[in-house]
């Protein structure tokens, strides 16, 4: 009897675990902020604009801020952070990561591709970082800049065209948005500013990954 019991017990956790998975992420992130008050919001979005940041208004831990910069280590964030300081700019540094997702029933099949998703548009937002940089430094033509963006908005649509089913609707519009506001601006003259208002989207994305399924 207890031979019994314990199979079905077993067997159980087995087919329990079937419609389980806990998915976790590698990337990491160092936004580069400014704090702002409701009724300044929008002039420190236009001055950071100007100044060559993202100048994106986003909610970070339950706080609106406006972000200049995304970076992938903490060392290049203090970097620019002093650099900004020395202009009289004050910012604050805020580290980002993607938490654990859990995914139950069917959406459990969908883990690999959920991470590869996150993978790609990751990768995505380096390439527009690059590229940004690359126009800050004059290292990087007008014409390379609009191949690398619609590089990442090709990849973008790719990404949509895969994600079938109710899994990604959320997490397709997220990357429609972002999609969206680069087929805008591959249309004009690229300043590295606008390359970095996508990398942000997408770093925030990704960040967010856990909303979207």
């Amino acid at each position: 009897m207890f031979a019994v019991l314990l199979c079905l017990f077993v067997g159980y956790l087995f087919w329990c675990g079937k419609d389980y998975a806990r998915v976790s992420f590698s990337q990491k992130y160092w936004l580069l902020v400014r704090e702002c008050e409701e009724t300044t919001a929008s002039a420190i979005v236009g001055e950071s604009y100007v100044l060559g940041g993202a100048g994106n208004l986003v909610e970070v831990n339950g706080t609106r801020v406006v972000a200049l910069s995304c970076y992938y280590s903490e060392r290049d964030a203090d970097l620019v952070q002093r650099s900004m300081e020395g202009k009289g700019v004050v910012t604050q540094i805020i580290p980002l990561a993607p938490k654990d997702l859990e995914l139950r029933g069917d959406s459990v099949r969908e883990e690999k591709r959920i991470l590869a998703n996150a993978e790609t548009v990751d990768a995505c937002a380096r390439i527009l970082y690059d590229t940004a940089n690359g126009l800050e430094r004059t290292e990087c033509s007008q014409d390379e800049a609009r191949a690398a963006l619609k590089g990442v908005l090709s990849s973008l649509k790719g990404l949509q065209d895969g994600n079938e089913g109710e899994t990604y609707v959320l997490w397709n519009n997220a990357l429609d948005n972002v999609r969206r506001r680069g087929e805008e601006t591959v249309q004009g003259i690229l300043f590295a500013r606008d390359l970095r208002y996508l990398q942000v989207q997408l770093c925030i994305t990704v960040t967010n990954v856990k909303n979207y399924f």
